[in-house]
């Protein structure tokens, strides 16, 4: 009799227990479509590459062509003028329309029962797109806004020996120049990256970057090695706080008062700084007070330093001139150039690396070449051998967190083996 009653306690037991798991279980189900489903990842409705669900969804993807435009693909799509130009006005306000390449793609996303528009998307590159939304809102039917996808980064080494020129060197290699382009900006006031010579040797700590697991490009660089002229330069990005740049091994910027050299790519370098120069032109030995630097015609012509612009104008043999003051010490001269960049004149002030002007061959000139030519308390120096303090090192608050920074990535440079031949990644 015990027995007995103990076993239907028992399977009161176990039929409460059940009920109440199934119960805790339908809690955790959503209802979609009058259907009970699992809250659980296997039934989360799929998404595309953007983050939008493809349920009950069509989607037509294509890309622009040649002289297409929004209204064209608005058009396609059914809409009046007079909401084309609505949709055109409220788009400004978001993003430059101009900016709507041939072989950009788009796409469509249409509900499967009724074949109603629901979302326009334009993918301007890899990584941003832009997204005009439809909605059942009275006040606000259209949502226009910008948007990226996610950016994932490695990081890699790259090291190797250069043939000729770093950008050629890389790009024989099948790499990225905007890797070189990088490395350049930051051994700009060290090294002329127009003199390096073959057999000069490189390393890069640096970012690779991905959307979608599809390699976009190089990124940040966060640490580079470079072998030229029997010297070895090295700079370590750190940031805190209001600190943030390259440095030296001892914690100094590797940023100087001016750069090494106008441009912002190689270009040959004509006639060097000279006390007793043969002119071309007036067959005469005289002193030669900068460097010549042949370049296409129209090449841009990058400031070498901050300061402000004391002259530009069209002044005889030297053609068209800007004149930069730099500061007490420090002046700057570019001549012969075709033209002044936009904005320049006299009384401005411009910063390192800002676009003044553009090569030409005005005044007394045998060739579009740039003359550049740097001045020390008045007196004309050489610009490729002339040496200048940092602008700032790393304080001796952050000195101890710099160092640990500085050799995680001396360790991280030290274990790639370059080639003699060929770039190693």
């Amino acid at each position: 009799m015990q027995r007995t009653l103990l076993l239907g306690v028992l399977a009161v037991f176990v039929l409460y227990s059940c009920q109440s798991k199934r119960q805790k279980k339908m809690e955790g189900m959503k209802i979609q479509n009058n259907v009970v489903e699992e809250d659980s990842a296997t039934t989360v409705p799929e998404k595309d590459a953007f983050g939008f669900s493809l349920e009950d969804t069509t989607v037509k993807e294509g890309t622009i062509d040649s002289n297409e435009s929004l209204y064209v693909l608005l058009s396609e799509l059914g809409f009046e003028p007079g909401e084309i130009y609505s949709i055109s006005k409220k788009a400004k306000q978001v993003v430059d329309m101009r900016s709507m390449r041939p072989g950009q793609t788009y796409r469509v996303y249409k509900a499967k029962d009724d074949s109603t528009l629901s979302r326009l998307v334009w993918q301007k590159n890899a990584m941003q797109y832009v997204v005009l939304e439809w909605q059942d809102d009275q006040e606000d039917p259209l949502k226009i806004y910008k948007a990226s996808k996610p950016l994932a980064t490695e990081t890699d080494v790259t090291a190797g020996v250069i043939n000729n020129s770093l950008y050629q060197t890389i790009s024989d290699e099948g790499r990225s120049p905007l890797l070189a382009g990088k490395m350049a900006k930051i051994f700009a006031w060290q090294v002329d990256f127009f003199r390096l010579q073959k057999g000069d040797r490189f390393k890069t700590l640096y970012n690779r970057q991905f959307v979608d697991d599809a390699f976009i490009g190089p990124g940040d660089i966060l640490a580079a090695e470079l072998e030229h002229a029997d010297t070895t330069f090295k700079a370590f990005y750190f940031s805190k706080g209001d600190i943030s740049g390259f440095y030296t091994e001892e914690g100094e910027s590797v940023q100087r008062a001016l750069l090494k050299a106008p441009f912002e790519y190689d270009h040959r370098i004509s006639s060097a700084f000279s006390r007793n120069r043969m002119h071309p032109t007036l067959h005469t030995r005289r002193p030669h007070n900068g460097v010549d630097y042949a370049a296409p015609r129209g090449t841009p012509i990058h400031a070498t330093g901050d300061g402000e612009v004391i002259e530009a104008q069209y002044r005889g043999a030297n053609g068209n001139i800007v004149r930069i003051q730099h500061n007490r010490t420090y002046r700057t001269y570019y001549l012969h150039l075709s033209k002044f960049a936009k904005g320049v004149h006299p009384g401005i002030h411009v910063e390192q690396g800002q676009v003044i002007g553009y090569v030409g061959t005005t005044g007394r000139s045998t060739g579009p070449h740039l003359h550049y030519e740097v001045r020390k308390n008045g007196n004309p120096i050489n610009p490729l051998t002339m040496d200048l303090p940092s602008s700032e090192s790393i304080p001796d608050s952050l000195m101890e967190e710099f160092k640990k920074v500085r050799d995680d990535y001396k360790r991280q440079l030290e274990n790639v083996q370059d080639d003699d031949n060929a770039i190693v990644t």
